[in-house]
């Protein structure tokens, strides 16, 4: 999810620019602390969040509370006649000068994983933006559709444009780090970011830490993600997300620090969904959604 250039907006600063899985770190030349794993689908443990898993978080701007949001998986529906999980990302807050109301959904192919197609809903203040990428997974392109008069156009610039196989967008980005064995001192790195510019996408863990949020207390791991992109987030800063240290791998938390100041996202409730509906590889489906 992006804001407008030059936005530093609080609600979407603090949260969405980390929930998105880019980090605010600039990048340092030299020598990585970390062993550097390369990801393939050996390292990508089983998908395991179920129909009906659903994160809640207060978004918080220097102590003060400005808006909510959610991570939810909502149903498993057929694209490309394969099956996938669509898991939806929603923010809404915001001072009252500038309201912020996001959706952002991913339709996940989980065996084989990779991201089907990622839609925006945007509205930022003045700002609106709604838009579809359609990820072919068979032609290893994407095209991006945006909302003109009521429906959806191709946009010239991006269309059949080449893809690596098995490409994410943030979302799908975000599931895989859930994934991945996130063992201490390891650099996971992966040429699979959808955009060519924004690869290698690496997860760092960082550290092991106990924290308390209004959900509870957990034991945790830190990760720092990053997707290369040129963003909209250029000063310098840093991100952290915080996941249950167990099977689960909950998002419990999300940090920044910008010379502004500093946010949070802080988990308010978890819903473990139904335990089931669990799709498994990938196959062609008759039909399609």
């Amino acid at each position: 999810m992006s804001i407008l250039p030059g936005g530093s907006v609080l609600l979407a600063v603090a949260a969405i620019a980390a929930l998105q899985g880019r980090s605010l770190t600039p990048v340092v030349q030299g020598a990585s602390p970390f062993e550097t794993i390369s990801v393939n689908p050996d390292t990508i443990m089983g998908w395991r969040f179920p129909v009906g898993e659903r994160m809640d978080y207060s978004v918080t701007w220097e102590g003060i509370r400005l808006g909510t949001g959610s991570l939810t998986v909502e149903a498993i529906d057929t694209l490309q006649r394969r099956e996938a999980y669509r898991v939806a990302l929603e923010m809404s807050g915001g001072p009252p000068f500038y309201r912020v109301e996001d959706r952002i959904v991913s339709w996940i192919q989980p065996d084989p994983y990779a991201s089907l197609q990622f839609v925006q809903k945007q509205k930022e203040g003045n700002y609106r933006r709604d838009r579809r990428i359609e990820l072919d997974v068979e032609a290893r392109t994407y095209t991006r559709y945006d909302l003109k008069d009521g429906r959806y156009v191709a946009n010239d610039a991006e269309t059949a444009v080449p893809i690596p196989e098995g490409a994410l967008d943030e979302i799908s980005y975000l599931y895989l780090a859930r994934l991945l064995p996130l063992e201490v001192g390891k650099r996971y790195e992966f040429e699979r970011y959808f955009k060519e510019d924004g690869n290698p996408a690496t997860v760092e863990v960082l550290r092991k830490e106990e924290i308390r949020v209004p959900a509870g207390r957990f034991q945790t791991i830190v990760l720092r993600p990053e997707i290369r992109t040129d963003g909209l987030f250029g000063e310098g800063g840093e991100a952290e997300a915080y996941v249950s240290d167990d099977e689960r791998r909950i998002l419990v938390r999300l940090t920044t620090s910008l010379s502004v100041g500093s946010g949070n996202l802080f988990l308010t409730e978890y819903e473990p969904g139904n335990g089931g509906a669990l799709i498994g590889p990938a196959e062609t489906v008759p039909g399609d959604r």
